[in-house]
């Protein structure tokens, strides 16, 4: 019973987990919060086990998306948009609320938890990958 309740429990967490992979590029916990307005933010966890890359553009079917970073700046917290972001060689780098983050503009739709949102990552060395933004309730 316990190896039969140790299974359920990997085969629903895989399911919560989804991860994107492309070569030596993966893309894990990839989510966005419910819209309040016209615009909402999308972040996720990219590791690289390969040689150091470059995420050259986010895509996706709304007005404008934009890869931007939340930064503290004489007490002001402000955003800083990003044409491309390093990813490093062997390593890790979070979009994560308060850092780095990619904004969706311009949506005519509200988002609620469940809602997938489909975006396509472009890494100059890796390619174009293809993940959804599950959206999730706040915190």
């Amino acid at each position: 019973m316990k190896h039969l309740i140790a299974v359920f429990l990997t085969m629903c967490s895989s399911v919560l987990a989804e991860s994107y992979s492309l070569g030596d590029i993966t893309v894990t916990e990839s989510f966005s919060y419910p819209t309040n307005g016209r615009s909402s933010a999308g972040y996720f966890t990219l590791t690289n086990d390969g040689p150091a890359d470059v995420l050259m553009d986010v895509t996706a079917d709304f007005p404008r998306v934009m890869m931007h970073q939340s930064l503290m700046q004489d007490g002001v917290m402000t955003m800083k948009h990003h044409m491309m972001v390093e990813v490093p060689a062997q390593g890790e780098l979070e979009f994560a609320p308060g850092g780095y983050h990619v904004m969706f503009m311009g949506l005519s739709d509200r988002w609620t938890g469940g809602d997938e949102i489909e975006a396509s990552l472009q890494f100059k060395n890796a390619g174009t990958l293809d993940i959804k933004f599950t959206v999730t309730e706040r915190p």
